[in-house]
């Protein structure tokens, strides 16, 4: 037992040295996710929502109102509902509304129950003059290396495996591959090309480019990464070591419980601690899952898979009157500071 713990101290302790680089990333970079202002250049201004009423009109939107309205346009429809007694009718998501400027993008985002505003100007323009790519923009038709032809080639793969498919494989609707390289040009500059072998565009940038997305977007970006791409190389390390982190999460975990549980005086306080973490936990990340799948979730089935399904068309009948359309509240908008 004592050498079992002396090696479960020993891997907590040099996995932690070792997996330092990538518990800041992945630490530094969650917290990002809720500040996106951080290290940016934002310029944020509330909106109260007596000034938001004064300068537009918008009220406050009571969602018990909407709901009630709601149900009543859907028993005029046909149907025969009412409002469940303890529902609490509420908003989810944000309404985001944008506007771009000279150099400027403008995000409006609204509190629909409070009536008020906050409107950020976020800067679009680099801070040093960004050499143009002369192919930039440019399509070339590669007929034999498309997704069309590698769409053609694999129509009867499915079949010839007997694998039940209602349609031949068609290329994903999320993206194509891309090829990258570099070449040189008359002058001798060096670019990064990229070829979308979907679409036939070409772009790129000087290779010798200073970097153009912030600290706080090349974090995000870097924590958001995933998957093992096709070929070895530094992206696919990088998938590694995400997966080995994850893993050594659990892993200090569970050796800090062994370590605690060997301290005897800490064990009475450790275990209310415990108790406290476990019932918060419960109580947090089951209220979380519970409010995630509130709504109608499709399962994941993969890439272009699990399409919502169609609305059924309203009946020819005269609907009642309805309330002013509130602004669309929509949670699509991942990057709407």
């Amino acid at each position: 037992y004592p050498l079992i713990m002396k090696w479960v101290r020993r891997t907590h302790m040099y996995l932690g040295l070792l997996l330092f680089p990538w518990m800041i990333v992945f630490g530094v970079s969650g917290v990002l996710f809720n500040h996106p202002d951080v290290g940016e250049d934002v310029a944020v201004r509330e909106v109260p929502a007596e000034q938001l009423q004064a300068l537009t009109g918008m009220a406050p939107v009571a969602p018990e109102a909407v709901a009630k309205q709601l149900v009543e346009q859907l028993n005029a429809q046909g149907g025969a509902y009412r409002l469940e007694p303890s529902s609490d009718p509420r908003f989810s998501g944000f309404t985001v509304l944008l506007a771009p400027g000279e150099g400027v993008n403008n995000i409006v985002i609204v509190n629909l129950d409070e009536g008020s505003a906050t409107v950020s100007t976020r800067s679009t323009v680099s801070p040093k003059p960004k050499l143009e790519a002369p192919f930039a923009g440019s399509t070339v038709t590669l007929p034999e290396y498309s997704m069309a032809a590698v769409e053609a080639k694999l129509a009867p793969l499915l079949t010839k495996l007997d694998v039940p498919a209602k349609s031949p494989p068609k290329a994903s609707p999320r993206g194509a591959p891309e090829l990258r390289f570099k070449m040189l040009d008359a002058n001798q500059q060096a670019w990064n090309v990229t070829y979308d072998l979907g679409s036939g565009r070409v772009d790129g940038r000087p290779a010798d480019a200073a970097r153009v997305l912030s600290a706080n977007e090349l974090l995000t970006k870097l924590h958001v990464l995933h998957h093992y791409p096709v070929n070895f190389g530094i992206m696919w390390l990088w998938a590694l070591f995400a997966d080995i982190s994850g893993v050594m999460i659990v892993f200090w975990a569970l050796s800090g419980l062994f370590m605690w549980w060997q301290m005897r005086p800490t064990r009475v306080l450790g275990i209310g601690a415990l108790s406290l973490a476990m019932g918060l936990g419960l109580a947090v990340i089951g209220g979380t899952l519970a409010d995630l799948q509130f709504g109608n979730v499709q399962k994941r089935t993969g890439p272009g898979g699990g399409a919502p399904p169609k609305p059924k068309p309203a009946p020819a009948a005269e609907p009642k009157p309805a309330a002013p359309p509130a602004t669309v509240t929509t949670d699509a908008e991942a990057d709407h500071h």
